[in-house]
């Protein structure tokens, strides 16, 4: 899911983007003395950070080209300078960080690019210690690698002195995550999901029963309404299983191609997901007419990456159409479900264009800063729609398109009374 972190930090990176041409006699004064060596890094050490972000980026994440083709006034090699002139310049912990996080923030979150702050990392680190990590060996030990690290880092951010901004995921975090409506006389149900809960979250049972309950209370509808407008995303198996499972009669798939970097830092992740056998040269990618290139000569190789869809064991009641509303808060998880009722038919999508990364969707891997521990995330597979577009950045169109200023449910209510009365 999109993701940004507000507070401090963030602070300190709008500071930056106004005044990082300054001269460094300036620029001194921009930092707490008392925080200069918060994390332990000697000059050099910041520098080998800063570079080894530079060069794991170009070699690894395939996204810079998105940000190049969206912003054409601030590119990455401008960014990327500007931000290492500053390290260079500024002996602090302080500016090192800043410079880190402001890069990561022109950048954009594309390809779910961004640093792993404290409250993040410790959420992680607890699903090390206490969930079946098979499979995802690098995700552990890269992330058990950064504790004592990450302890100096939150030091460092406590010691700013400002609260923590919390976290924004399009919904689902407070509140209610499902919501509910029936509506028997126009033979209607409505559901809207905030958000796509791991399995292992302690209400993602409760919500399996409630949705199954829900499928059954609206056997007697034609028409199904699933809205996903204010949902970025969360785990795959949500939607697979809780979601399509209970009304598939059959089997369903959809394969898409997605590129990967075979490089340094991405190697150990490829060999914890992928066989051998599944690994195809760059070279022998099929000729997609849409497929732009620019930004993605890291890429080695691709895969197949198919969505799949098993009929749950208690087929639901209701038998009707199911009408999926999209948007562009639809990302991620949200968009693979999107992408999934597309290419099979199972939902036809009903609103505006998506912000997509849903194919080769997998968990965000991590990159690791070798001297001060800090960990970046991105998506490592970019995936491609039928045409070669990119779905990070493309997204996925809707097979009906409101129109300017309507809700996507308003134009989904209508499209479903035009087809009961057809």
């Amino acid at each position: 899911m999109r993701h940004w972190k507000r507070g401090a930090a963030l602070v300190l990176s709008l500071l930056l983007l106004a005044g990082c041409a300054a001269p460094a006699e300036e620029a001194d004064s921009r930092w707490d003395p008392a925080l200069k060596n918060t994390l332990g890094l000697t000059p050099e050490q910041r520098l080998e950070d800063y570079d080894h972000l530079v060069k794991t980026l170009k070699d690894s994440y395939l996204c810079l080209g998105v940000h190049d083709r969206e912003n054409p006034e601030d590119p990455a090699e401008d960014i990327f300078r500007k931000y290492r002139e500053m390290v260079a310049e500024n002996d602090s912990d302080d500016a090192f960080y800043s410079a880190v996080y402001s890069t990561l923030w022109r950048l954009g979150s594309y390809g779910h690019l961004w640093i792993i702050e404290p409250e993040d990392y410790y959420e992680m680190l607890d699903w090390c210690k206490t969930q079946d990590t098979t499979g995802r060996e690098q995700w552990k030990a890269v992330t058990e690698a950064s504790e004592e690290q990450y302890a100096k880092l939150k030091a460092y951010l406590d010691g700013l002195g400002e609260e923590d901004g919390g976290s924004w995921s399009g919904g689902g975090e407070t509140g209610e995550n499902l919501h509910t409506l029936l509506l028997p006389e126009e033979g209607v149900a409505y559901l809207k999901v905030d958000s796509f809960l791991t399995d292992y979250d302690p209400e993602y049972q409760k919500e399996a029963q409630a949705i199954l309950d829900f499928y059954n209370a609206a056997g007697g509808c034609t028409d199904l309404i699933i809205d996903l407008t204010d949902n970025s995303g969360g785990s795959e198996r949500y939607w697979q299983n809780l979601l399509a499972a209970p009304l598939a009669d059959a089997p369903l798939s959809c394969t898409n191609y997605a590129l990967l970097a075979d490089s340094e830092n991405n190697r150990p992740y490829i060999e914890n997901v992928f066989d051998p056998s599944e690994l195809h040269p760059i070279s022998e990618l099929p000729d997609l007419p849409k497929l732009e290139r620019g930004g993605l000569e890291a890429a080695t190789h691709f895969v197949e990456s198919t969505l799949r869809v098993t009929p749950a064991a208690e087929r639901a009641a209701f038998r009707g159409r199911v009408w999926l509303l999209v948007g562009p808060m639809v990302y991620s998880a949200s968009e693979s479900f999107a992408v999934f009722c597309r290419a099979t038919g199972f939902a036809t999508l009903v609103g505006s264009q998506t912000s997509g990364d849903g194919i080769g969707a997998l968990d965000p891997i991590l990159m690791r800063l070798p001297n001060s521990g800090i960990l970046i995330q991105f998506t490592m597979m970019y995936g491609l729609n039928p045409d070669g577009s990119g779905s990070e950045e493309t997204g996925t169109a809707p097979d009906i398109l409101s129109p300017a200023g309507e809700p996507a449910l308003v134009t989904a209510l209508r499209a479903a009374a035009e087809a009961r009365a057809a």
